[in-house]
């Protein structure tokens, strides 16, 4: 039978010790001991700076409530940032997350457009909620503060302004689309990284509407923000967040992000794809670094 490393250890502690050994064994046990103390310590505080955090835009017009509920649980998020909540999905997501995320809040702007709305869903306390409304395009951004590992943490939930597209269109409109989408993600980008001290711990996730070389992502990145998913996958943008039925195939995409800046280092970054909406949801696990690291 296989008898553990630990369960082997606490034998020794009983097996006699060799002639003339006697005092050498105690004292290297309490040394043990103590190294043993100091690593717990560290892993403890390793724990305690990890955040865990999810993107998910969930079409405002989602049905399948039991999927986004399976999602959520795969990805174990502390921090959920929702994009396209509708009044009935949040009072459904509400009740469903009370136990595990507590705390819910949410937002829209003049409810002109049903994908307008934003929500946040956390296990810990958020503080200091703000809606801003749109400078260029239709949503505007929802941002709100988090304490973890005693450090306050801006996250900023953005919706850019989204690619008006036609099912079925080809390939060659939706590009096309994408482009004429440019001079409004700038304003909007300008807006977001005016609302925002990259200097402190500060997350801004969501859906972009924007492949990575396109202007909003490549400003955050100017700004000295890291995205999350391509510091961890070299092939980062061959795994898309989002799909569309266009002709002849499908065209899919990486448009939802999770950026952040220095003051993190992402240790996990997942994409879990479920039905009901063209995004999927987006989780990375971030890892505070020392403050004398950043």
């Amino acid at each position: 039978m296989h008898r553990s490393g630990a369960c082997a250890f606490s034998q020794m502690e009983h097996q006699p010790s060799p002639p003339g050994d006697a005092g050498r064994y105690p004292t290297e046990m309490k040394t043990l001991a103590i190294l043993l103390t100091i690593l717990a310590i560290q892993c403890s505080t390793v724990l305690a700076e990890s955040f865990r955090i999810a993107t998910y835009n969930l079409n405002w017009n989602n049905r399948h409530g039991d999927q986004v509920l399976d999602a959520i649980s795969t990805a174990k998020p502390d921090l959920i940032c929702f994009q396209e909540t509708t009044l009935q999905s949040e009072r459904f997501l509400r009740e469903k997350l009370s136990v595990d995320f507590p705390h819910f809040i949410s937002a829209g702007h003049a409810g002109k457009y049903a994908a307008e709305r934003f929500a946040f869903a956390s296990k810990t306390p958020l503080s200091n909620p703000k809606f801003t409304p749109p400078d260029a395009g239709l949503f505007g951004f929802y941002s709100t503060t988090i304490s973890v590992g005693g450090t306050a943490i801006h996250v900023v939930n953005v919706h850019l302004s989204p690619v008006v597209l036609q099912r079925g269109d080809r390939i060659t409109a939706v590009m096309n689309e994408l482009s004429r989408t440019e001079a409004k993600h700038e304003i909007e980008i300008a807006a977001i990284t005016g609302a925002i001290d990259v200097r402190r711990p500060t997350i801004v996730v969501g859906d972009f509407n924007s492949i990575s070389t396109f202007v909003a992502p490549k400003t955050l990145t100017q700004h000295g923000m890291i995205d999350s998913f391509a510091s961890i996958h070299d092939d980062a943008d061959t795994q898309p967040t989002w799909s569309w039925p266009t002709r002849p195939l499908p065209i899919s995409l990486r448009i939802d992000y999770i950026f952040h800046t220095p003051h993190f280092v992402t240790s996990e970054s997942a994409i879990i794809q479920r039905e009901g909406s063209d995004h999927y949801l987006l989780v990375s696990e971030l890892q505070r670094v020392a403050p004398d690291g950043g």
